[in-house]
């Protein structure tokens, strides 16, 4: 976070990657006194952070600090501070109240600089996210192959 925003007490964080970018802000947030509820697509907290075994340490911290859960759900919607959270295994919907929203949402692919490239006529090999959103491993994959082939 640039340290620019305000939060108010009640913050809800949604997080579609499952990484640090949303349960580390998660964590922040809570740790700095707000009231935190997380709200994410997949069927846990934290879910790309199993292969390092941060997960586990990651959601009993969270619990800790007060965190609220609210797994395998989405927003329905957000209107005058009351957010719908939708259940995506029975689409029951919970509705709470909070203060602000944060996104914590995929990466999003940027080509501006390949499609310069190709509009001047340069040769390069394109990798990781000027491609399609992905992982750094993706790209590091991507970059050896295109090494390899040089």
């Amino acid at each position: 976070m640039s340290r620019e925003a305000q939060p108010g007490a009640r913050v809800i964080v949604l997080d579609e990657g499952g990484n640090w970018r949303g349960c580390g802000t998660a964590w922040q947030l809570a740790e700095k006194g707000h009231h935190v509820t997380i709200v994410t697509p997949d069927a846990q907290i934290g879910r790309d952070l199993v292969r390092t075994a941060a997960d586990g340490p990651l959601r009993v911290r969270l619990k800790k600090l007060g965190a609220v859960f609210h797994v395998e759900s989405a927003i329905a919607g957000w209107a005058n501070g009351r957010a719908r959270i939708r259940s995506l295994l029975d689409e029951s919907e919970t509705e709470i109240e909070a203060d602000d929203l944060v996104l914590a949402l995929t990466n999003q692919p940027n080509s501006e600089l390949a499609d310069e490239l190709r509009a001047a006529g340069i040769g390069f090999a394109a990798i990781g996210d000027c491609v399609s959103a992905r992982q750094a491993a993706a790209a590091i994959y991507e970059g050896r192959e295109a090494a390899l082939r040089l």
